[in-house]
């Protein structure tokens, strides 16, 4: 329990907005819950049983792995079918297995996931507040971060800011990721521009059987969850971590060369140079240590805010101990995730 003697400010992100312009963004569930309710589920798996989508062959996989990780026992059952396709292998059970987690990944995301059109109004207020930051680092695998640069990259704001993510038009991954720091075409009203990354994937994101990663094709953005949907095949398989413990997200990273780039080169960078570091709508805890350590690791000095809701004093004194543990220079304050000027808040 926190130490009763201490009281943590909670301050308004208007008062202390100046001093993060040009810093780093870090966005978590709560910032996705913030504008959907339904993102506020707690596991995949457990979306999947309450909807009924598992038959006993699938509820034994996860027992047999000991494990509640959606992401880990799709992953697991894909590579068992691609070894079969190549080997010529006739396994009912493992394709009717793979269908099975398929079909209930894209009923699930269908079920909990915002359209287009119930967002659009909360753009404008999005696309201001990120804007305002050099690098944003999204741990959800949902496609908020996506509608908001697509906003943002309209050519009608004509403001001269720009989104990059680091995939090319084809959907090939750029890897000099350096150079996105600069304009694309050295045109004069390309002025600032946002890097943004997927730490934990996304859904417009694809793993290839050949080890290949590369992001869906723009193509009609507003639905994309159809298109995603439809662009799905036995080849290819959705790239994102949902859960598991910290050491398991931590492997399922590992596993893909995009998201250990964000995790060994992005993360790093966020809270260095002298940029100081906002934190919105992310539970700061032990089961994501790993990537507290890799944001903090070079002990730099500097500022972050992190955003609380309602109060919760608690939460300020774990998170400050986490922080400070890892790289006590840091200058830790907080601000009412509900205060004008944040995320949507008007």
């Amino acid at each position: 329990m926190m130490n009763k003697v201490i009281n943590y400010e909670i301050k308004n992100w208007n008062d202390i907005a100046a001093d993060y312009k040009d810093g780093s963004l870090i966005i978590g569930n709560g910032a996705s819950i913030a504008l959907h309710q339904d993102f506020d589920f707690r596991s995949l798996k457990e979306k999947a049983e309450e909807l009924k989508l598992f038959d006993e062959d699938i509820a034994k996989l996860f027992k047999e792995f000991e494990t509640d990780d959606f992401e880990l026992i799709l992953r697991l059952v894909w590579h068992a079918k691609l070894v079969n396709n190549h080997l010529g292998v006739v396994d009912t059970l493992t394709d009717q297995a793979y269908k099975i987690l398929r079909e209930s990944l894209i009923k699930i995301v269908k079920v909990v996931h915002c359209s287009y059109s119930q967002i659009e109004s909360e753009l404008p207020r999005l696309y201001k507040f990120t804007k305002s930051f050099k690098d944003v680092v999204s741990l959800n695998y949902d496609l908020i971060l996506y509608w908001i640069r697509m906003y943002g990259n309209e050519s009608c704001h004509g403001d001269g800011h720009i989104y990059k993510d680091g995939f090319q038009n084809g959907g090939n991954i750029y890897w000099d990721w350096k150079a996105l720091k600069e304009p694309y075409y050295l045109k004069p009203e390309e002025k600032e521009i946002t890097r943004t990354f997927y730490q934990h994937g996304n859904l417009s994101i694809f793993r290839y059987s050949l080890n290949l990663e590369r992001k869906i094709k723009r193509g009609d953005d507003v639905n994309l969850l159809d298109n995603i949907a439809n662009y799905w095949n036995d080849d290819v398989i959705p790239l994102f971590v949902a859960e598991g413990t910290g050491g398991r997200k931590e492997e399922s990273i590992r596993t893909s060369k995009y998201l250990s780039k964000i995790y060994y080169e992005i993360l790093p960078e966020l809270f260095d140079n002298n940029k100081n570091l906002v934190i919105y709508g992310w539970g700061v805890g032990d089961q994501e240590n790993h990537l507290v350590t890799q944001v903090f690791k070079n002990k730099m000095g500097g500022k972050v805010a992190i955003s609380v809701y309602k109060d919760d004093q608690d939460y300020c004194y774990k998170v400050e101990k986490l922080i400070q543990k890892i790289s006590p220079k840091v200058e830790i304050e907080f601000f009412d995730s509900q205060s004008a000027g944040c995320w949507n808040n008007p």
